[in-house]
């Protein structure tokens, strides 16, 4: 009987003993509301007053004719993720003070580990908005400089089919330089992060970005040479039909020549262009082959008569 009652007494002191804990761990809970609350109210009030839906509308982030719901929903969504992370913050003093350091130190762990980590994703994260910043100033700068000296009047160079000027050379180059300027940042901004695989993607990157330079310059001479070789056959001839297979013809050379330097399917890209130059050929063949029969015929015929007049002169003088 006394071991029944110094079992119950034991675990009545331990019941006794823990309740402080578990009161620890309902005021750190508690805590970690009323800050998770407060914070959230001031992200989703704060972006509200800052202009954080007119800029998403602006920016084209969100539908404009539903746009205030989605970008409150967008904000709302930060809200919840500001009071989430801050319970997260809050569990290991919380599991602490229940006496569970198995479950609070592998959380503590990977709290350290990601907040170890931040700072690098901050410092990216920075490079990255800088890097677009300048990248898109220099992109305008340069498209600002090449209007003002009236560049797009060359556009029909660069241009194939009816408008002649789908593609906008100022445009175009900003285009470019923005796009350049923002993935070496994009590299830079990988590198911070200092990751095994994301340094590769960003090597990777600067490697690929020579060959894409170099291919996008020779799709522009093709099309550039296409267009000037055109407009001197249709000025030589009158004919415009053969200026336009001409330049389409040069054209695809120039496509296929981009391919090949791109390293895109090589084997394929090559077996590819030369079924379609074969193809062009017999078309070609069968096209003067069919147009041509009369003009041949005729010819043929004129020959035979001269053959025959020759040989009956050759007779009466015998």
């Amino acid at each position: 009987m006394g071991k029944i009652v110094d079992s119950l007494m034991d675990a009545l002191n331990s019941i006794i003993g823990f309740i402080p804990n578990l009161i620890s761990a309902i005021i750190l809970l508690l805590v970690a509301w009323i800050i998770a609350t407060i914070v959230k109210k001031i992200i989703v009030k704060g972006l509200g007053a800052l202009g954080f839906e007119e800029w998403l509308q602006k920016k084209g982030l969100v539908d404009r004719q539903k746009g205030k719901s989605d970008s409150e929903g967008l904000i709302k969504t930060f809200g919840k993720l500001a009071y989430f992370l801050i319970f997260l913050l809050f569990l290991p003093a919380v599991f602490d003070a229940l006496k569970m350091e198995s479950v609070s130190n592998p959380i503590r762990s990977m709290m350290q580990s990601v907040l170890n980590f931040a700072p690098r994703i901050l410092v990216a994260v920075i490079i990255l908005v800088i890097g677009l910043f300048i990248a898109k100033m220099l992109g305008t700068l340069v498209k600002n400089l090449l209007q003002s000296l009236n560049v797009s009047r060359f556009n029909h160079y660069i241009n194939f089919g009816n408008d002649k000027n789908s593609i906008d050379l100022p445009v175009a180059v900003g285009w470019v330089i923005t796009t350049i300027i923002g993935l070496f940042f994009f590299v830079q901004a990988l590198n911070t992060v200092n990751l095994t695989v994301l340094n590769k993607i960003g090597a990777a990157i600067i490697g690929y970005l020579p060959l894409v330079v170099s291919a996008g310059i020779i799709l522009a001479l093709g099309l550039i040479g296409g267009n000037l070789l055109a407009k001197f056959i249709r000025k030589s001839t009158g004919n415009n039909t053969l200026a336009e297979v001409v330049k389409f013809l040069l054209i695809i050379v120039a496509v296929f020549m981009t391919l090949d330097q791109l390293n895109f399917a090589q084997s394929i890209v090559n077996v590819a262009f030369l079924l379609i130059l074969g193809a062009i050929a017999v078309a070609f063949a069968i096209a003067f082959g069919i147009g041509g029969k009369s003009f041949a015929e005729k010819q043929l015929q004129k020959l035979s008569n001269k053959i025959e007049k020759e040989s009956d002169s050759n007779h009466n003088q015998f």
